[in-house]
């Protein structure tokens, strides 16, 4: 492998360089090239903006997905249990309804009209 040290490098190859550099540094004082650079770095800035607040919209909607299906799995399990209850007490109204409408039936007691009386 070579070894390169200043003494190594030819004189043309260096001189290359050199005008390379000096000619970059003199278009950069041009102020078209000045506003170009400008505004490749505010574009630049920008479009790293939108992506950023891309990315978030997207992560959002990747945690919302799994939040909805986790949440729906839950809700689902709550409503079966809300039903369950709510038959429960519907059944159990319609048997104590039913067990007091027998109890009135064979414990009734024949009034008397107070005015009339007969029978209610």
């Amino acid at each position: 492998m070579p070894v390169f040290s200043p003494w190594s490098v030819p004189k043309t190859r260096v001189r290359k360089w050199m005008w390379i550099g000096l000619a970059i540094v003199v278009v950069l004082q041009f102020y078209y090239v000045q506003e170009m650079i400008a505004a490749f770095v505010v574009l630049g800035v920008v479009f790293a903006l939108l992506a950023g607040v891309g990315l978030l919209v997207f992560l959002a909607d990747r945690a919302s997905e799994r939040t909805l299906g986790w949440g729906e799995t839950g809700a689902l399990a709550i409503l079966r249990a809300a039903h369950r209850g709510v038959y429960f007490v519907g059944t159990l109204a319609a048997k104590r309804a039913a067990a007091r409408g027998a109890q009135a039936w064979l414990n009734r007691t024949r009034l008397r009209h107070p005015r009339l009386g007969t029978a209610r």
